[in-house]
């Protein structure tokens, strides 16, 4: 299986939009409210694991606390991989999990035996924290705080009692840059604004397509444009994926945090991520 997996906010969507665009006819209607998509007709699964928990799980779910979870992790994964299987004709298919590489008592969130391959998009923490708070309804100060907690848990989208396991952005980020055993292509959210069809063509070309095409990657990339998105979204309404948030396109910026953060939130997250921000070039 072929994933997606940011920290929150950092760009997994838009991956999972081109990937879905790419060689295919669905409508940008359909790609706004990719979140509850017909699975055969936008080529996605629309979560990992955790709605398929339940079917894993001989309780409640309700009832499961998130070390229970993480135990049955491993058979929610089989499930996820025999639906997955089912739509292999549809690929390139990449199936969204903002989960941490990391373990939970002794338990690996991720194994190669389940994951061929890992887009990890990342995005400046600082603009992160706009987008989050927005999308989330909280503080910037109360989002910062989140950001900087190792064992911050955040709202799958589909049930209170099932959370991410995101951890600190800075935790999230070293834990893929530092996987060897999954093939993990990173990319910066910045250069995916700055250089769309590149950088589309190398993640395509990461997850293996055949024949690959770059006029293909330009239409993917001009059918999910930002603004054509809002447009429609403002249409429609907003995906069941935004808690808070009337509006899930956003604003898609790099920069929008100088004009909207609050200076002293600004150098807190650069004091508590300030290792990491350097070594993406954010610093």
């Amino acid at each position: 299986m072929d994933f997606v997996v940011s920290y929150p906010k950092s760009g997994n969507t838009w991956n999972r939009l081109v990937t879905t665009a790419y060689d295919t006819e669905v409508d940008q209607e359909d790609l706004v409210q990719l979140k509850a998509g017909d699975l055969t007709k936008l080529k996605l699964t629309d979560i990992d694991p955790p709605s398929r928990h339940q079917a894993v799980s001989p309780i409640p779910i309700s009832d499961v606390d998130f070390a229970a979870q993480v135990r049955l992790r491993p058979a929610a994964m089989i499930v996820l991989a025999k639906e997955v299987s089912l739509l292999e004709h549809l690929e390139p298919l990449l199936v969204q999990s903002h989960h941490v590489n990391a373990r939970i008592n002794g338990i690996a969130l991720w194994h190669s035996e389940w994951v061929d391959h890992v887009v990890n998009p990342v995005r400046d923490p600082r603009e992160v924290c706009c987008s989050h708070a927005a999308h989330y309804g909280n503080s910037y100060e109360e989002t910062a705080q989140l950001m900087a907690d190792p064992s911050a848990r955040t709202w799958t989208g589909e049930t209170p009692d099932l959370r991410w396991f995101t951890s600190s952005w800075s935790a999230h980020v070293r834990g893929w840059l530092e996987e060897d055993d999954i093939p993990v292509h990173t990319v910066r959210y910045e250069d995916l604004k700055a250089n769309p069809v590149g950088e589309f063509y190398d993640i395509l070309d990461f997850l293996g397509v055949s024949d690959l095409s770059v006029d293909l990657v330009e239409d993917a990339v001009a059918r999910t444009q930002f603004d054509r998105l809002q447009e429609v979204e403002a249409e429609q309404g907003a995906p069941a994926a935004a808690p808070e948030q009337e509006q899930f396109f956003r604003s898609g910026q790099t920069d929008g945090w100088k004009n909207e953060l609050p200076t002293d939130v600004a150098r807190k997250i650069e004091k508590d991520h300030g290792e990491m921000m350097e070594a993406l070039g954010y610093l």
